[in-house]
């Protein structure tokens, strides 16, 4: 079992510089996200034995407890009263082989070349949808991605403390078998605005999390081996 944590914060929305604070070890990736990024050591079962590791399953443990976007007046005109929520949160956690570069995921949904139709990153999941530049070579594809998970979370106005609610959750990924040395662990956050603005001083809370990666290991014949470290060389080289 080979496990890592991922700290949890406060981020909050400052209309002055139209962005969400980024707390001490976390970034913030233009529109809307926050992310974490940290690895998870595997040398001693792949370069000190020798052997390749084989993922069976991973899971997530962190608090229920998160603070999603709230609520806010209906727009003016709605013909319908009272509050509307404002937003929601997406959150992604991937397993990757090689460091996931975050900002070229979001410019990637937002490319409209060859004909596409811009998405956002709420539409898709690394992985699943393909990268859209002409930069096909060093795309993160479905075998690079272990595992994942992305989760909606909202605001529930009937419980206190602006807590939001997780809708949503779907898990992704290969569970490809690695030679890699370590291994990438992305938290992603996006907070989704539903086209009312976001009021100033909006604040929102995401829990420590622990992310946990169980497999067994495996003595391959030689030319598998070496073909596969070549593999996790190339990954780690590239960062997407």
């Amino acid at each position: 079992m080979f496990d890592t944590i991922l700290r949890g914060c406060t981020s909050t929305y400052t209309s002055a510089g139209t962005t969400w604070t980024a707390p001490a070890d976390w970034q913030f990736e233009d529109p809307d996200h926050i992310y974490l990024q940290q690895t998870i050591d595997i040398g001693g079962m792949t370069t000190t034995e020798e052997k390749t590791f084989y993922p069976q399953a991973a899971t997530i443990q962190n608090s229920p407890f998160y603070s999603a976007p709230g609520v806010v007046l209906r727009t003016a005109g709605d013909p319908q009263s009272g509050l509307v929520p404002y937003g929601a949160l997406f959150e992604y956690v991937l397993i990757t082989e090689s460091p996931f570069n975050v900002s070229k995921w979001i410019q990637d949904q937002n490319y409209t070349g060859f004909g596409g139709t811009s998405l956002v990153t709420v539409q898709t999941c690394p992985g699943i949808e393909p990268r859209r530049t002409t930069d096909q070579n060093s795309t993160i594809g479905f075998n690079n991605i272990l595992y994942g998970r992305v989760q909606m979370i909202a605001h529930n106005s009937s419980l206190p403390q602006q807590a939001g609610v997780v809708y949503a959750s779907e898990e992704f990924g290969s569970m490809t078998p690695t030679a890699s040395d370590r291994l990438y662990v992305t938290r992603i956050v996006k907070v989704q605005n539903y086209g009312i603005a976001t009021p100033n001083s909006s604040s929102i809370i995401v829990p420590h999390m622990r992310v946990i990666l169980v497999g067994s290991s495996k003595e391959e014949n030689d030319l598998s081996y070496i073909m596969r470290l070549r593999q996790s060389y190339k990954l780690q080289q590239d960062l997407n």
